[in-house]
């Protein structure tokens, strides 16, 4: 069992997807679940009162887009913590796992969609390749 389970969650498929890699997680995990969503970074230009602004826009929407795992967990009575967080979406997962010393992070995968994924690597892909972490990719239920 993991004491410390990271779980990116992005509002794809209305957060479907995270509700399937959620089940895997609550199988495995007898800790805590950390909820990561990650916002488009601001840019550099954007200082002040602006930037202050978008930083709650983006946190506004990002935690809209994690409420319905939160009540999932909250029903189930299972410790969580939600970060939101500013910044490419696989660097931002790998720095977090780091930093909250997370002893595995589950992800949903659906494998390469788009001509990016097929250069670069799907986020999953991305993930594994920079993470000392245990990484479980969790595929569709058919």
């Amino acid at each position: 069992m993991y004491k410390r389970v990271l779980l990116p969650v992005s509002g794809e498929n209305r957060g479907q997807r995270a509700h399937i890699a959620l089940k895997k997680a609550l199988q495995v995990c007898d800790g805590i679940i950390i909820l990561l969503h990650v916002t488009e970074p601001i840019p550099q230009t954007v200082g002040g009162e602006n930037r202050q602004e978008l930083e709650r826009e983006n946190r506004a929407q990002g935690m809209l887009v994690v409420t319905p795992i939160i009540e999932q967990l909250e029903n189930a009575k299972v410790h969580f913590r939600t970060c939101i967080e500013a910044g490419t979406v696989a660097e931002t997962i790998v720095r977090i796992a780091d930093e909250e010393k997370a002893d595995l992070i589950v992800m949903f995968t659906d494998g390469r969609e788009d001509l990016k994924d097929f250069l670069l690597g799907s986020t999953t892909e991305r993930v594994l390749r920079n993470t000392g972490t245990d990484l479980l990719a969790v595929r569709r239920e058919d």
